[in-house]
């Protein structure tokens, strides 16, 4: 049934895609502020880890089991549960519903196509801005084209990794469950920003990006790439993003190589590549659906 629901998902995401969706999470919010009161802390989304660390690593455990785990154990199993025609139908309908709240519905090819249009025009700075406000880019200061082209393909890269692979690939290995505590993990490190728990992310990460690693060598610029991939399964060190870009840029043009009038083209394939990686999966998927009744 993952298969299914994981097709009518993306079927679904893409028909109801909304420019400036932001998914909400004040529930989770109010859901840590008793946890917060009860470790000592206030109720401010920016409060550090230092206010709750007089309590010790063991209210931070609860903290992280009741709102983490516990969550992700209570609707897997609720869903795993349902049994009978009726069962198995609601199973189906809270499955994609689920999913599609975990993957969100922002119009990413919208502003992919914006930003394009600004590039094709040799408007730079209006490229810039338009990538800082969906991608988030850690520069302030406008760079030169070919630093904001980097910059913007790695972004590319690492926007469909957070928003689709990591939360696809924890569903097929935990169910709906292990998707929904994958993703509260980010909000949890968001609202109490222990160290631990960006550790956590980071062994939440690491499975999916070697396996996006391997089917994007596949994908892509495989005799250059699949080496690195390949390397990359027993690398415990280098962060997700690091070993995704190595194996998706083997070769970054330098700034005196560089040509603006093909840019374009390079990081439409770019993204091109991240979506035969996401088709690969599904015929995985699929294959596996058929022949092993995953």
């Amino acid at each position: 049934m993952k298969f299914i629901v994981l097709l009518f998902t993306i079927l679904l995401q893409k028909k109801i895609k909304k420019q400036g969706y932001r998914r909400r999470r004040n529930w989770f919010s109010k859901m840590a502020i008793p946890i917060k009161s009860m470790m000592g802390g206030g109720a401010s989304e920016d409060s550090s880890a230092d206010i709750y660390s007089h309590k010790g690593v063991g209210y931070e455990v609860l903290a992280f089991l009741l709102l983490v785990l516990l969550p992700g154990l209570v609707v897997g199993l609720t869903i795993d549960n349902l049994q009978g025609l009726s069962g198995t139908l609601v199973a189906l309908l809270l499955s994609v519903a689920l999913l599609l709240y975990i993957l969100g519905r922002d119009d990413f090819s919208q502003k992919f196509d914006e930003y394009k249009e600004c590039w094709l025009k040799e408007d730079y700075q209006g490229a810039f801005e338009c990538a800082d406000g969906f991608l988030d880019m850690e520069d302030q200061v406008m760079p030169s084209p070919c630093e904001l082209h980097h910059t913007v393909s790695k972004a590319v890269v690492y926007a469909w990794f957070l928003r689709f692979f990591v939360f696809v690939f924890w569903y097929l290995a935990l169910g709906i469950g292990g998707a929904l505590a994958s993703l509260l993990c980010y909000w949890f490190y968001r609202e109490f920003k222990f160290e631990w728990a960006k550790n956590v992310i980071g062994a939440i990460e690491w499975p999916p990006s070697r396996l996006l690693a391997l089917t994007s060598a596949l994908a892509g610029k495989f005799t250059s790439s699949f080496p690195v991939a390949l390397k990359s399964l027993i690398d415990f060190q280098t962060p997700p993003n690091e070993v995704l870009f190595q194996v998706i840029f083997p070769n970054m043009i330098e700034e005196q190589e560089f040509d603006c009038s093909v840019a374009g083209d390079v990081l439409q394939e770019t993204n091109q590549v991240m979506f035969r990686s996401a088709v690969i999966w599904l015929v995985l998927v699929a294959l596996l659906t058929t022949f092993t009744g995953f």
